[in-house]
């Protein structure tokens, strides 16, 4: 068998397997029965998740039975819900989300083992500087374990840091305003290395790092796209770039009037099989079928 041939039948086998991946994704994931958008959003708004009425964001699914996302009551928290059987619980504040504090953003990794959000809590018994930091939570024997914070050169003592997401490629995407950056917030990224030690983050640069407020990175597993949003004058817009074939960055493009309809629109995430967008409109929760992107 020639080594071209071993290849061709290798790459098959993969796609094969993908293909099984996202179809079980698919079965497992009902998203509480709700009627599945096309390129028009819809509300994401199951009644169980109502809360009163609170401000939210962040959803995140990875296993499709476990939903994360966060609220703002008296302080920003994340909250799950856990599906058993066919029935999800009334969502409470994740036992690694302190209400004593503000915490946001969380991120799951591809095999639900790890969660990364941000938390504006002491990272030491001498931290008196409360910012925005990178924390992350195991799961161990069926329960999460204590959190802490992400080690410097992620982590500043200064600066804020938000909204980690990781590709399948081991990249890590957040935002940070710390000092060496084109504006007020950019986008930066670093490899994900052994041990729990990261590369030297890097600014990722025009045309995403600009003299404006960049913030919100979710890349894609595959990292053929990156959505994010961009704050001018106070209004928060979402944003897409697409890596074109010499692997650069495209112009980001404004996901449009569909879904920019507030002055609050962020926290991207992706559905488990790739097929939705979950975003926040203002605190309302909304999601749209993925085939709204436009590649150039």
């Amino acid at each position: 068998m020639t080594r071209l041939i071993l290849k061709k039948l290798i790459f098959i086998y993969s796609c094969v397997l993908v293909t099984q991946e996202i179809r079980a994704q698919e079965n497992l994931c009902d998203y509480y029965g709700l009627e599945k958008p096309t390129t028009t959003p819809r509300d994401f708004d199951p009644e169980i998740l109502d809360l009163k009425g609170s401000f939210k964001f962040n959803v995140e699914i990875k296993k499709c039975d476990e939903i994360y996302f966060t609220t703002i009551t008296s302080s920003e928290n994340i909250f799950f819900s856990k599906k058993k059987g066919d029935t999800w619980s009334t969502p409470k504040i994740a036992s690694f989300s302190d209400p004593n504090y503000n915490d946001a953003d969380p991120f799951l990794t591809k095999d639900g083992n790890r969660i990364y959000f941000i938390s504006k809590r002491p990272t030491s018994a001498t931290d008196k500087n409360l910012d925005f930091n990178i924390w992350y939570a195991d799961h161990k024997n069926g329960e999460w374990m204590k959190p802490k914070p992400l080690p410097k050169p992620i982590n500043t003592d200064e600066f804020d840091e938000y909204f980690f997401s990781i590709s399948n490629k081991g990249n890590a995407f957040f935002s940070s305003n710390r000092n060496g950056g084109q504006g007020s917030f950019d986008i930066y990224t670093t490899k994900v290395l052994a041990n729990n030690q990261f590369s030297e983050p890097k600014n990722i640069g025009k045309p995403l790092s600009t003299e404006k407020y960049e913030f919100d990175p979710y890349i894609s597993p595959d990292e053929h796209f990156i959505i994010f949003s961009i704050n001018q004058n106070g209004n928060s817009s979402l944003y897409v770039s697409f890596k074109n074939q010499s692997n650069n960055w495209t112009t980001p493009q404004n996901l449009g009037d569909k879904i920019n309809i507030t002055n609050q629109d962020f926290a991207p995430s992706l559905s488990p099989d790739g097929k939705f967008i979950f975003f926040s409109n203002n605190g309302k929760l909304r999601w749209v079928s993925t085939e709204l992107l436009k590649t150039p």
